[in-house]
């Protein structure tokens, strides 16, 4: 047995101007409201889940809202009664039957939970397409990292790798596991496990080449760099309240030229930089 692990942990710089220190509002989940129009009888027949945070509406036209969805939610359907106008479907949200934009909802599998999926879930979801299946487990210590270990019996080599990710910012607060902060350094971590990949699970040969192509430190310059080509937000507003603004910079905050963006592209499609 060779046991073998390696961290490669990101750094996340918080900035708060006034009192950017102290602990803003925590991000509540809506609770289902109580029953205002009788859920309909029968059984689920299609289920759906939010993308975004949605409206319930009354009808299948107008605006009157009868709750907010948050993001993430499965909702059952025993109708999948469409609006005249094919826009709206029909769905329970609690004890309330109401509709919702089909264009803020994907059809999932009836096998789906009804409820809203884990902060680890959604994470999961928002890095699906380059590192699903890869175990995510979340924490409250404002650590992010991803892991890999390598074991070996006789000439049998196993690799086992692992994202792990905060829950709650610098300030102590909760984070939405849809903040744009969060998907960020969800896209930085899910970038060291395709380098991990590309690479052969070889630490020495990937810090090698990372810096070859970076500079000092090259392994989390590129992972910042992947995550940028996947979309991600490493720099902006967290929140602001009154007169206090907190600003974020997930990563490593370093500048990813065209030359560092080819080679993570070259990474993320499986190859080497």
């Amino acid at each position: 047995m060779r046991p073998f692990a390696l961290a490669a942990a990101a750094a996340l710089l918080l900035s708060g101007l006034i009192s950017g220190l102290l602990a803003g509002p925590a991000a509540a989940v809506p609770a289902p409201v109580p029953a205002a129009v009788s859920a309909a009888t029968g059984t689920v027949v299609a289920k759906y889940q939010t993308k975004v945070s949605a409206a319930l509406y009354a009808a299948s036209t107008g605006s009157t809202r009868l709750a907010t969805v948050p993001a993430d939610y499965t909702l059952g359907t025993k109708t999948n009664r469409k609006s005249p106008d094919g826009t709206r479907v029909q769905v329970q949200y609690g004890s309330r039957t109401g509709w919702v934009l089909l264009s803020k909802v994907t059809k999932v599998s009836l096998s789906t939970k009804i409820g809203r999926l884990s902060w680890a879930q959604s994470a999961a979801k928002n890095i699906a397409k380059w590192c699903r299946g890869v175990p995510v487990s979340t924490n409250t210590t404002n650590r992010n990292m991803a892991t890999m270990s390598v074991s070996w019996s006789g000439s049998t080599r196993t690799v086992k790798t692992r994202i792990h990710l905060s829950t709650i910012t610098g300030w102590g607060t909760k984070l939405d596991p849809n903040h744009k902060m969060a998907v960020a350094i969800q896209y930085h971590e899910c970038g060291h496990i395709l380098q991990y990949r590309a690479y052969n699970y070889d630490p020495a040969a990937l810090d090698r080449a990372m810096n070859q192509v970076y500079g000092r430190n090259g392994t989390e310059h590129m992972a910042d760099c992947i995550a940028d080509v996947m979309g991600a937000q490493r720099e902006g507003v967290y929140s602001t309240s009154g007169n206090t603004t907190r600003t974020y910079v997930a990563g490593y905050g370093g500048t990813c030229t065209s030359k560092h963006y080819a080679a993570a592209k070259r990474i993320i499609a499986g190859s080497r930089a």
